[in-house]
């Protein structure tokens, strides 16, 4: 049987049965991914989802038996490509992590602490949505991810609460917010905002607040934090992003925006199965410095448990 049959049965599951979103995480295309699904159902001579004309509603009885061993059997294939590396590269090897665009700042510190203890590993840090880190990693294209809330909802990821990020507002001094005794959601909305790009997590709750107060705010831009504080230094207008300041940018005042947003949880996640190398429990431990690494394992390891851990405190 074909592996990548299994892997596109797992994708299109992973992303609520949306072949579009499949095929993006798995850099192919649509059509591709609809006709291996069709030669999979044709060869196990059974319906394996749920379907409302060319739209995947959901699977079937059978559609979920298979794809839990689907998941057994890629998670083993994986296991089994990773032995020989464990026992060669014990103090080198290549760790691979993505990290979404808002905890970039946080990176650093937990990146040079991991390079005291395995000088001899190169890291590899790609910058992914909660979306793009949970297909990576359950494609086995990366070993860790660090990303917001929608990782939870993975079922073959163990996910671990890692830090929460406050918003802050960056004002131009030219605008009436900078110099404000108290910052409200309203003179925010006065002004033109730069924030957060469409479908994170972040901007999910910037747009709730939003949306329960009944204010449709101007957003001109969205962009990454660095580039929404710099724009914000050259007057296009306030800057409302999530996680610590990555950059100091002068023609700007920094505003804890906290009490209007609120802040957001990012969650370190693993495939569930995976047998860890010393490397990447090490890393694992520079994020959660009081996690216990035989708990990681057992969790990691475990089909049984649930892959959140709400015991876990931040």
């Amino acid at each position: 049987m074909d592996l990548q049959k299994l892997r596109i049965l797992r994708h299109a599951a992973a992303c609520g049965f949306n072949l579009t979103k499949a095929a993006e995480a798995m850099h192919t295309s649509q059509p591709g991914v609809s006709r291996q699904i069709r030669e999979l159902e044709e060869e196990l001579g059974v319906a394996l989802f749920i379907r409302s004309g060319k739209r995947l509603l959901g699977m079937t009885e059978p559609g979920r038996e298979i794809l839990a061993i689907a998941d057994r059997v890629l998670a083993e294939v994986n296991n089994i490509r990773s032995v020989p590396d464990r026992f060669r590269q014990r103090e080198s090897g290549v760790l691979r992590a993505v990290v979404d665009v808002h905890c970039h700042a946080r990176m650093p510190e937990a990146l040079a602490g991991f390079h005291v203890c395995y000088p001899q590993v190169r890291a590899v840090v790609d910058c992914m949505d909660s979306n793009g880190a949970g297909a990576a990693l359950l494609n086995d294209e990366a070993d860790m991810g660090i990303a917001g809330e929608r990782l939870r909802n993975i079922r073959d990821l163990a996910v671990f609460p890692c830090f929460s990020l406050s918003f802050t507002a960056a004002i131009p001094f030219s605008m009436q917010p900078a110099t404000e005794k108290r910052l409200t959601l309203e003179s925010l909305a006065g002004h033109p905002l730069l924030t957060c790009g469409e479908g994170s997590e972040a901007r999910q709750q910037v747009d709730n607040v939003f949306a329960a107060a009944g204010i449709k705010p101007n957003i001109v831009m969205t962009a990454e934090p660095s580039c929404l504080i710099r724009c914000a230094a050259r007057g296009m207008g306030i800057a409302v992003f999530c996680g610590e300041v990555p950059v100091q940018e002068k023609g700007v005042r920094l505003r804890d925006a906290g009490g209007i947003f609120g802040s957001v949880t990012f969650f370190l996640a693993l495939r569930r199965g995976k047998v860890l190398r010393d490397f990447e429990i090490q890393f694992a431990r520079c994020l959660l410095p009081n996690m216990d690494v035989e708990m990681l394992r057992r969790v990691v390891m475990s089909r049984e448990v649930p892959p959140y851990v709400p015991g876990y405190a931040i």
